[in-house]
Parts: C-alpha cells; sequence; structure tokens
C-alpha cells in the first residue's frame, strides 16, 4: 500500500516539477503536460427524491521524448479518485473504473472502499517510426477514422461516447499501424488491433482529395467474427461543413446473406460571422442491441456493448446543437438528441468560463427522457460543475 501512494504523489506531483524544469525537458527533447480536474456530479430522478452525489478528481498525464528525427515514443495516464454516495448506491460501479479492453490490462484499482476508489490507467504507449513516406506506430494508440462528431460508423478501432465528455482525449488501443504517404493530400494505411479476449480488427484504408472533399474507404475484419466495408467523406456546403461516414457489418459464415447490420451518420455545421455555430447529425443504426446500456457505455456484454457496429440507440436518432462565445471568456452551449421508435431524448445545456489561460470552469447538465415510459425513475438527470488546470 506504501508503494502505491509512493507512485500516486509522483504522478500528483509532476505538473508542478515539470514547471521548474522546462529548459532541461527542451535540451533532452522531453515534453510533459497535462491537467488537473475536480467535477461534482449528482444524479436525481426526482428533485425532491433522494440524490446520488460524487466527486471526481482527474489528473493526466502526457510524456513524451523525441528520441531521433525518426523515432518518437509517448505515455499517457490517468488518474482518477472518485468518491460519494455514487459509489454505495450502484452495485459495482468501481469495477467500470479499470475496465480494460486491450491485449494487456493497464488499468488498476489502486485501493477501494464502500463510497471511494482510487484508479491509475495507461491508455497510451507507443513507439513511432518514419522513413520518408512511411509512417509505423507500435503499441497502445488512438486509430481515428472517423469523421463525424457525435457518432462515428468508420471508427472501427476504438469507438467512444458522446456523452463521455471528461474524456477528451478518448480511448485507444493495443495496435499496429503501418501508414503512407503517396501525397500531401492521400493517405494508405493497414491497422492491425488486439483487444483483451484476443479478437482481431484488421482493416485496410485508403484516403485521398478530389474536388475540395476528402473521400476515404475501408475494409476488413471486425472483432474476428466481421467481415466490414465502408465509406466516408468531408468537405462544404453552403460555407459549412458537410461530412458523412457509413459501414457495413456482416458474419463471414453469412457473408453472402443480407442480415448484416448498416449504420450510418450524417453531420452538418455552419458558423456565422458573429460566431453564433450551429451543429446537426443524423444517425441510423441498423443494429437491434442498441439499449440504454449501451447508451451509457456501462454495459460490458460484448452482444449490446457500444461500439462502431452498435453506437447507440438502435434506429435513427438527431442531434441538434448550438453554441455562442457572450464574451471571450464567457461561453454557452445547447444540445439535444432523440431517437424515434425508442422515444428516447436527452438535453445538455453547458456554461464555460475561462477563469485564467490555464484554468477553465464548466458547468454541464445531462438530462435524460423517456417520453413513452410513465415511470419517473426511468427519466434521469445528470448534473457536474468542473474546474479544470491545464499544465
Amino acid at each position: 500500500m506504501k508503494s502505491y501512494r509512493i507512485i500516486l504523489f509522483i504522478f500528483l506531483m509532476c505538473p508542478a516539477l515539470s514547471a521548474h524544469s522546462q529548459d532541461s525537458i527542451r535540451e533532452k527533447k522531453w515534453s510533459i503536460d497535462g491537467y488537473l480536474k475536480d467535477m461534482q456530479n449528482v444524479i436525481f430522478y426526482k428533485i425532491d427524491d433522494e440524490w446520488l452525489t460524487g466527486n471526481l478528481i482527474h489528473n493526466r498525464l502526457n510524456l513524451k521524448w523525441n528520441i531521433s528525427p525518426s523515432f518518437t515514443t509517448a505515455i499517457s495516464a490517468r488518474n482518477r479518485f472518485f468518491y460519494g454516495n455514487m459509489m454505495t448506491m450502484i452495485p459495482g460501479y468501481e469495477e467500470s473504473f479499470k475496465f480494460d479492453d486491450g491485449l494487456i490490462s493497464m488499468s488498476w484499482n489502486i485501493f477501494t472502499g464502500k463510497s471511494y476508489a482510487l484508479n491509475t490507467t495507461i491508455d497510451r504507449l507507443w513507439i513511432d517510426c518514419t522513413y520518408k513516406n512511411f509512417q509505423v506506430t507500435l503499441g497502445r494508440q488512438r486509430i481515428n477514422w472517423g469523421l463525424n462528431f457525435v457518432w462515428n460508423p468508420n471508427d472501427i478501432f476504438n469507438a467512444y461516447s458522446y456523452l463521455d465528455f471528461d474524456y477528451e482525449e478518448k480511448p485507444g488501443s493495443d495496435a499496429a499501424r503501418v501508414q503512407y504517404y503517396p501525397s500531401s493530400t492521400s493517405r494508405i494505411e493497414l491497422s492491425v488491433k488486439a483487444s483483451k479476449d484476443t479478437k482481431i480488427t484488421a482493416a485496410a484504408f485508403y484516403q485521398f482529395n478530389k474536388r475540395s472533399y476528402d473521400f476515404q474507404f475501408m475494409t476488413g475484419i471486425f472483432e474476428a467474427d466481421y467481415f466490414v466495408a465502408g465509406a466516408g467523406w468531408a468537405g462544404q456546403i453552403a460555407k459549412g461543413g458537410f461530412r458523412g461516414e457509413m459501414s457495413y457489418f456482416t458474419l463471414f459464415k453469412n457473408i453472402f446473406d443480407t442480415c448484416g447490420t448498416f449504420v450510418a451518420s450524417v453531420g452538418y455545421d455552419y458558423t456565422f460571422t458573429n460566431s453564433l455555430f450551429l451543429q446537426f447529425e443524423a444517425l441510423y443504426n441498423g443494429n437491434p442491441s442498441g439499449t440504454l446500456g449501451t447508451l451509457t457505455n456501462l454495459d460490458y456484454n460484448p452482444e449490446n456493448a457500444m461500439s462502431a457496429m452498435n453506437p447507440y440507440l438502435s434506429g435513427f436518432s438527431l442531434f441538434g446543437g448550438i453554441s455562442y462565445p457572450f464574451t471571450p471568456l464567457f461561453s454557452g452551449s445547447l444540445s439535444g438528441i432523440y431517437t424515434w421508435g425508442n422515444d428516447v431524448g436527452i438535453f445538455i445545456p453547458s456554461l464555460n468560463y475561462s477563469v485564467s489561460d490555464n484554468i477553465d470552469l464548466m458547468m454541464l447538465a445531462q438530462i435524460l427522457e423517456l417520453f413513452s415510459s410513465t415511470d419517473p425513475v426511468r427519466n434521469a438527470n445528470f448534473f457536474f460543475l468542473r474546474l479544470k488546470w491545464s499544465f
């Protein structure tokens, strides 16, 4: 236990150490950055019922070493200390902290109690080599093939939940990645990922630019059992961003049947001259396993866990959002998602204030409404207050 406390102390002290040693870091071609966050969260179903409360202290450290012009290596870790009555009201909640889908588990609950848990997770650990037009990356990394903001059917390696707003870096994969750049506007890529159950995801990817649009195509193996093929685009219409992506998944044993799963999303965003920002996105999820467990990203059942093949609730969903900077330091946004068939809506208002160059204060709510349900317990309200210091 004492050794764990020493490790935690070193992690928490690294920001201070890095602030006093930037000159030596530059000389050694090292870089250290990260953040420290404190976030209070509250959940209730009816305002006069019992509230579930919790507090999360979240520290992230990113360490990068430019070994030579051709070789770079990096490691990133997130340290989270959570406490509150939410731990006692949600059985097994602490186990969700240490869930790691990688080939090698690098997430540890250092200590837990009835109302608290301390977790350390290494979510980036890679080495990168470049030679002429080639780039090879090995280790835990993020392979981002998605183009849209909310839902990414092309993100077959490391899907993420839009509702998990506190994880800006998004998850990584234990993977090998080879990229080749035929030109400044095109890329060919081969990537292979292994998960903890040794299921392989491997795919080829091609991206190019034509008439001011980026197009991409990919095909391969998804979670060992599925054939996947997808495509996407990104460009502009009427001075606004226009993008979309789609993927088709089918079991290899049914590859010539018509019983596969089709997932597609399309989005558009526009910024006015006064900095008012509008954003819309639509999703079709043909996977019938999209449930509330998928929505909250707390369901680790392989049959209906969140993935590129099952990114949200089943059927059609529509996202809309608006944001505006009231002053250079203060901004606000309002977004929402509605799913037909499931008759589920989520409303997400937020306010952001820049206290200083590296300190930000945010208030955000996620209000879940099951319109077809008469049970008030099914309508949950999540409120968050977060203070973030970046270094």
